[in-house]
C-alpha cells in the first residue's frame, strides 16, 4: 500500500461533541494524546477507566476525574463507542476487562503495549481476531470495518481534524517497541 492510501484509510469521523454525561454510561475505547506516536490507549465502561501504562496498573478511575484531567492538561483525546454487547452487563465486561489488564504487569518492550489488555477484550466480548503485532489504527479499522463502533467523540483537537475526520497517527510495531523502551529506562533513572 502506498503511504497516501494508508493515511486515508486510518481516520474516523467525530460526530458532534456532547455533555460529559455521555461517557458515564455504555463502553469506550479512550485513545489519550491522540496525535502522539504512540498515544495510550485504556477504556472507560460505565464510567470506570482502566488501563495498562508503563507505571503499571491504572485502575477504577472516575470518569469525572478522567474528564477533568483531560480538560487541565488539554490533552488530545478521541473516545470511541463500542456497540452496546447483546448478551454481557457492562458492569461484567468491566470486571472481566480488569482481569485482562491485570494478567501484564505493565507496559514493556516486546512483551506488552497499553493496547494488550484490549485486545484481549476485544476479542473476549467482540469476537476480534487477536493480531499480535497489530497497532492502534488498524485495529480501528478492523473495529470499523465490523461496524462495532457506534459513535467517536473528540476532546482537544480541534487543530488535528479535517472537517469532522481524525487521522490517526501511523507508526511500525518495532518504533512502537523503541519508544517503549526509552519510557521504560526513563522511568527507571528517576
Amino acid at each position: 500500500m502506498n503511504s497516501l492510501k494508508n493515511q486515508n484509510s486510518y481516520s474516523i469521523t467525530l460526530s458532534e461533541n456532547t455533555s460529559p454525561e455521555v461517557f458515564s454510561d455504555n463502553s469506550w475505547i479512550v485513545v489519550l494524546h491522540s496525535s502522539r506516536i504512540p498515544p495510550h490507549i485504556g477504556i472507560l465502561i460505565n464510567g470506570c477507566y482502566n488501563s495498562l501504562t508503563i507505571k503499571g496498573h491504572e485502575m477504577n478511575v472516575d470518569v469525572r476525574v478522567l474528564l477533568k484531567t483531560i480538560q487541565q492538561k488539554k490533552i488530545e483525546t478521541v473516545f470511541l463507542k463500542l456497540k452496546k454487547h447483546p448478551v454481557f452487563s457492562l458492569d461484567y465486561q468491566n470486571e472481566i476487562f480488569q482481569i485482562q489488564v491485570k494478567q501484564f504487569t505493565q507496559v514493556k518492550p516486546n512483551e506488552a503495549s497499553c493496547l494488550s489488555p484490549i485486545k484481549l477484550f476485544l476479542t473476549e466480548f467482540y469476537a476480534v481476531q487477536l493480531i499480535e503485532k497489530e497497532m492502534l489504527y488498524e485495529l480501528v479499522e478492523r473495529l470499523k470495518e465490523n461496524d462495532y463502533i457506534d459513535k467517536a467523540l473528540g476532546l482537544n483537537i480541534e487543530n488535528q481534524i479535517n472537517s469532522t475526520e481524525f487521522y490517526f497517527p501511523i507508526y511500525s510495531y518495532e518504533e512502537l517497541q523503541d519508544i517503549i523502551l526509552k519510557e521504560q529506562t526513563n522511568l527507571y533513572k528517576k
